[in-house]
């Protein structure tokens, strides 16, 4: 394990406003091991365009609702539809707009009225959120950061431990798959055979000695861990997988 930087934004018209609140993160999070940057931005328009041109998501959104152009839930349905896991912090001095964040998935809602107070516990819980969800490895490809939802599968290839994710294969400097297995088992991973721990929320079918995987992948099953691996399939179906 090992840190990862938290990317921060701050979206507001209000020029003072935004250095306050950049001011604000600074010190709330000065004591804290945490890697930050924070990016600004002026306007909703601004900071979708910056939306085409980042290699990684952001972590943090803190957006004001009430801004010219594009107003913050507008902003916040667009956002979602790019991107489902970063975490929403509304920003407003109108507190009757509080029901209409939370269709957004809003991680919080803050009054500025009461934004030394509201700032603080907001930030602190959204890191902790953020904290437990991603998992750090180090891989051929330098160091990775995913959660839980973005692996498929860890399997064990040549004493190494290999992450497969939806859209690339990571070969780690993880030698004893029993790690992996005392880490992931608990949090809806299954094995499949003796080296091979799938998550179960992408199992698409269970055949005869073989599943299939949301992303058309076929592997076996080993004989004697089929039963495990049917009821974690009927356990992330009865649950709704996403």
């Amino acid at each position: 394990m090992g840190d990862v930087m938290i990317n921060i934004v701050i979206c507001d018209d209000d020029n003072i406003f935004l250095d306050f609140i950049q001011d604000s993160i600074i010190k709330i999070l000065e004591d804290k091991k945490e890697d930050i940057k924070i990016h600004k931005f002026k306007s909703g328009m601004e900071l979708l365009k910056a939306y085409d041109n980042i290699d990684e998501l952001f972590d943090i959104i803190l957006l004001d609702i009430d801004m010219p152009e594009i107003d913050g839930l507008k902003l916040a349905e667009i956002i979602r539809k790019e991107d489902e896991k970063t975490i929403l912090i509304f920003l407003t001095s109108m507190e009757e707009e509080v029901y209409k964040t939370f269709k957004y998935n809003t991680f919080r809602f803050i009054r500025k009225t009461h934004m030394d107070k509201e700032l603080e516990e907001a930030l602190t819980s959204a890191i902790e959120k953020l904290s437990e969800e991603k998992h750090i490895f180090k891989t051929n490809l330098g160091e990775i950061a995913l959660t839980i939802d973005e692996i498929l599968y860890f399997e064990f290839i040549d004493r190494v431990v290999h992450i497969v994710t939806f859209d690339d294969k990571f070969r780690t400097n993880i030698r004893r798959f029993k790690d992996i297995e005392d880490e992931f088992l608990p949090k809806g991973f299954v094995g499949i055979h003796r080296s091979c721990i799938v998550n179960q929320n992408y199992i698409k079918s269970v055949g005869d000695l073989e599943i299939e995987l949301d992303n058309g992948e076929k592997l076996p099953v080993s004989r004697y861990r089929m039963e495990d691996v049917k009821k974690a399939f009927i356990k992330a179906a009865r649950k709704g997988r996403y």
